[in-house]
């Protein structure tokens, strides 16, 4: 009896943490004029980790938001806005199986994710100490790359131009480095 009443206590909290989310420390107000971030209708503690390309002079955006909602579960929505001849809008829900989504939930909870929302676009700078980005030759056509990390009214937002073409010239564990790795740990695929 007294082991049924055990589990019976242990359940509701072991439902409860798995389905919390962490608070995360970001560091700028939400831009509310970013289209991207208009997409996202957020509530309480909720978290929104979007990805997104500009498709190369900025005609395009192809963005990936994964929602975190505060009861566990979490959305998916692949979204295109083209800017040429006016802005056009559009949204795909993608389905995810509960597998898929228990991994998703242990990034945001995993200590790589928690470091990663510390970067800030000086972390991608090129600079004398840091020697990360090569590529100094200027494509016309090239997409940047952006993650965008949303919580409580504040945003964590870095951009990266050519990922993959600069990955030749950084170290493993530099910020580079980790952009492109939480790209593949959410299953993003970068162009260059």
């Amino acid at each position: 009896m007294k082991i049924l009443k055990f589990i019976l206590l242990l359940f509701p909290i072991l439902i409860f943490t798995q389905n919390s989310l962490p608070d995360l420390r970001l560091n700028d107000n939400t831009d509310v004029s970013n289209d991207v971030q208009k997409l996202l209708k957020l509530k309480g503690n909720e978290i929104a980790v979007s990805f997104y390309t500009n498709g190369g002079l900025g005609y395009q955006f192809t963005i990936d938001n994964f929602i975190y909602k505060e009861n566990g579960d979490i959305l998916h929505y692949k979204d295109k806005i083209y800017f040429k001849r006016g802005k056009k809008h559009e949204r795909n829900k993608i389905k995810m199986s509960e597998s898929e989504k228990t991994d998703l939930k242990s990034i945001v909870q995993s200590e790589f994710f928690r470091d990663f929302t510390k970067y800030t676009q000086a972390d991608f700078r090129y600079s004398e100490k840091n020697h990360q980005i090569c590529a100094t030759d200027s494509i016309d056509d090239a997409p940047e790359n952006f993650v965008m990390i949303t919580q409580n009214g504040k945003q964590n937002t870095t951009m990266v131009y050519l990922p993959k073409n600069n990955a030749k010239c950084s170290a493993e564990g530099s910020p580079l480095m980790k952009f492109i790795q939480l790209h593949q740990l959410f299953g993003i695929e970068l162009e260059r």
